[in-house]
C-alpha cells in the first residue's frame, strides 16, 4: 500500500493480506498516515532472495532475446514529477504496446488510481481480441520449483488488467521456474478451483506474515479479540441464566 495523489494505492499483496487478517489493513493504513511506526525488518536471507529472483527474471528476459522476439521495455526512470504520473506513463505505455501488438512486453504495469500491478513479461498469442488478430498472456517468473498459492493469487490480478484492456480473459496464465520450466499453465475453466485452493493457501501464508511484520501489534489485536470474545461468551451465559430464572 502507498499513498499516491493523496491516497491509498493497493496490489494484490494488500488484498492477500486483507483476506487474512482485517487487523492488517488497519495497521497498514495507520502506518501510511503516521500514527503508528511499520517495523523495517534488516534480513540479508530476504535480500539474497531479492537478487536471486532478479537474477532470474533477467536470464528469462535474455532468452526471450535470444530467440528473436521483440521486446518492449517499460521502465520508469523517474523523471516524472509525481508517483502518479509516472505509474499512469507506464501503464499508457503498456497499453500502447498491446494496441501495437509488441511480442513481449516486460516490466507492464497497470493502474487505475486505486490499484497497481507490474507484471513481469506480458507474452503475445495469435488469439483474437479488442486489440487485432492477437492478444496476451500474463508470464511471471518464480524462483519456486512448484506452483504457489500467493503466486497464483498475484498473477491472476495481473490477468484481469489484461481482460480490461484487450476485451477478453487470457486463455492461460504461466509460471515460469528457475530452469525456464513452466510451473504452471492453467485453462480459465481451471483457474476456480485453483482460485479456491489458493485462497486458502494463501490465508495461511498471509497471516505468517503479518505476525512476521506487525508481531507486536499482531498480539495486542488477538488478545484484545480474545477479551471480546470472552466478554461475549459471559454475556451470553448472563443472558441465560437471567431467562431461566424468569420463567
Amino acid at each position: 500500500m502507498q499513498l499516491i495523489d493523496g491516497r491509498p494505492v493497493y496490489a494484490a499483496t494488500d488484498l492477500v493480506g486483507f483476506l487474512a487478517c482485517t487487523h492488517r489493513l488497519a495497521l497498514e493504513r495507520a502506518a501510511l498516515a503516521g500514527l503508528v511506526e511499520r517495523p523495517i525488518r534488516d534480513d540479508p536471507e530476504i535480500d539474497l532472495i531479492a537478487k536471486r529472483g532478479i537474477a532470474h527474471e533477467q536470464a528469462y528476459l535474455a532468452d526471450l532475446r535470444a530467440s528473436g522476439r521483440t521486446i518492449i521495455e517499460i521502465a520508469r526512470d523517474g523523471s516524472a514529477a509525481t508517483a502518479g504520473d509516472e505509474l499512469r506513463a507506464a501503464a499508457a505505455e503498456t497499453e500502447a504496446a498491446m494496441r501495437a501488438g509488441a511480442e513481449v512486453i516486460y516490466q507492464a504495469t497497470f493502474f487505475d488510481g486505486r490499484w497497481r500491478g507490474h507484471a513481469d513479461f506480458l507474452l503475445r498469442v495469435e488469439t483474437p481480441s479488442d486489440l487485432g488478430d492477437w492478444s496476451y498472456e500474463v508470464a511471471d517468473t518464480k524462483l519456486a520449483r512448484r506452483a504457489k498459492a500467493g503466486a497464483i493469487l498475484q498473477v491472476c490480478s495481473y490477468v484481469e488488467q489484461v481482460a480490461r484492456v484487450q476485451g477478453r480473459e487470457p486463455e492461460r496464465l504461466r509460471l515460469v521456474g528457475q530452469r525456464r520450466q513452466i510451473l504452471a499453465v492453467m485453462h480459465q475453466r481451471l483457474m476456480f478451483g485453483m482460485l479456491v485452493y489458493a485462497g486458502v493457501i494463501a490465508l495461511i501464508v498471509a497471516r505468517i506474515l503479518f505476525l512476521a511484520a506487525f508481531g507486536d501489534h499482531a498480539g495486542r489485536c488477538k488478545e484484545t479479540d480474545g477479551r471480546l470474545s470472552a466478554s461475549r461468551r459471559i454475556s451470553r451465559s448472563a443472558r441465560g441464566a437471567g431467562s431461566g430464572r424468569g420463567t
